[in-house]
């Protein structure tokens, strides 16, 4: 494979020779997204997933939305519940399957008044059907929003149509920290969040503010952590696009948190907005073992990343000018940016590396380079965080978690933002360059 491009991805010489770069038919490269597609399912089937793992924070809203119950749909309930938009695309899809439909539902009279025995009758009717696995399974489809905005965003920077574009989505099937949010703990909503926002990065690319927004906007709706791209989006938007992108993410925010706010309650608020992972359930990060405090963690894990990723972007913007917005600059800000939340998290899994491995794996592949360490980093993620069925032998846990987050975290924040610092370091030769002159 070729060296580092440029920051417009566009590699010359031996780079234009090499296969990767050849063009592709749509046919070819529809049979790389077929292929791909097939071989993530298999991939989970093989590994014994999907996983029930966490699957009840999403599973309840699911049934609830998929028999139009849409008051009890976010709680109140005592088991945390994920952010909205996947519950309601997977309560659409379960209705259209007819999962359980052949054993009756409770009605809202069982539900009681404001929702108090919905857990207790829900609890009663899902043994007598096979409504488990079947809305489990639907958890593998996240992998087609999760390709598309990969295929969009290739396009996007010219790496698509080509080569990179199914050995893209080949590596991505089989690397192990993206199938673990199906195969592992069962947090598909967070392929639905990574698939969005690849497709915000694309359209931000071309251009399209309005639509960047929009996108984003349903990421945040999918998987808080979307915040991390929105804030480098911001940042690098174009002053006078600026609020198109505003607009666009609150409308598409509004529009599906609004309507469940006034149906429930309220009670969808804090599952909108703050989602299911405000609260150690593990432990054993670095920000666990300095202070039990629960304030000073969730202000530690949620709010400390976003500080970090505007003041990363806006450095940048200082450095680069609009050249900002170039894929590898901008890839590398959002994959820096994503690293943070790992630093700072009071839990650490291996599905939490998803985001951060996807965006390491695109700009290894925009700038024309996959790197030897980051192969050998997914391979690392993959030892601390064992996927199915070695996930609880005692060997995966000879670490403790702490000192898997160091090594981990600190490999990937060097992978992420060394692209960047290379960036920069061009675009100032070249302005010395041009103030020197001949």
């Amino acid at each position: 494979m070729t060296g580092a491009a440029t920051g417009m991805a566009d590699t010359r010489g031996s780079a234009a020779d090499s296969w990767l770069d050849r063009p592709l038919s749509d046919t070819w490269c529809v049979l790389g997204w077929i292929g791909s597609t097939a071989l993530f399912i298999c991939l989970m089937r093989a590994l014994g997933g999907p996983t029930s793992g966490d699957a009840a924070e999403s599973l309840y809203s699911t049934w609830v939305i998929a028999h139009g119950q849409f008051t009890c749909a976010f709680g109140p309930w005592t088991i945390p519940v994920i952010a909205p938009l996947y519950p309601l695309l997977s309560g659409g899809i379960s209705a259209l399957a007819g999962i359980g439909h052949g054993v009756p539902f409770p009605s809202a009279a069982h539900f009681g008044a404001h929702c108090t025995s919905a857990l207790a009758a829900l609890n009663t009717w899902w043994p007598r059907t096979d409504a488990v696995s079947s809305t489990d399974r639907i958890g593998y489809l996240c992998w087609i929003p999760l390709a598309a905005g990969l295929v969009a965003l290739l396009r996007s920077c010219g790496r698509g149509r080509c080569g990179w574009e199914p050995v893209t989505l080949f590596i991505v099937a089989v690397a192990p920290p993206v199938m673990m949010p199906v195969e592992s703990y069962f947090h598909p909503q967070d392929l639905l969040a990574m698939g969005l926002a690849l497709g915000s990065l694309a359209a931000a690319r071309r251009g399209s503010w309005i639509v960047t927004g929009v996108l984003i906007g349903l990421a945040f709706t999918s998987q808080q952590f979307a915040l991390l791209l929105a804030i480098p989006l911001l940042v690098a938007s174009p002053r006078g696009r600026r609020l198109r992108f505003i607009l666009g993410t609150a409308a598409a925010t509004l529009l599906v948190v609004a309507p469940l706010i006034w149906v429930t309650s309220g009670h969808v608020i804090k599952s909108a907005f703050i989602g299911s992972g405000d609260t150690p359930s593990v432990g054993g990060t670095v920000i666990w073992e300095a202070s039990h405090e629960q304030w000073f963690a969730f202000a530690a894990s949620r709010v400390v990343p976003l500080v970090l990723a505007a003041l990363l972007a806006l450095w940048a913007r200082s450095r680069l000018g609009s050249a900002i917005i170039d894929p590898v600059p901008l890839i590398s800000i959002v994959a820096t940016s994503l690293t943070f939340r790992l630093i700072f998290e009071q839990n650490l899994f291996g599905y939490y590396f998803m985001a951060v491995a996807v965006m390491l794996i695109v700009l290894d592949v925009v700038a024309g380079s996959i790197r030897w360490p980051l192969v050998a980093w997914l391979v690392l993620v993959a030892i601390a965080f064992p996927p199915a069925p070695w996930e609880n032998e005692p060997w995966s846990q000879v670490a403790p978690r702490w000192l898997d987050q160091l090594v981990l975290v600190v490999v990937a924040v060097v992978l992420a933002v060394t692209p960047l610092l290379a960036s920069i370091r061009r675009g100032a030769a070249s302005d010395s360059i041009l103030v020197r002159g001949p």
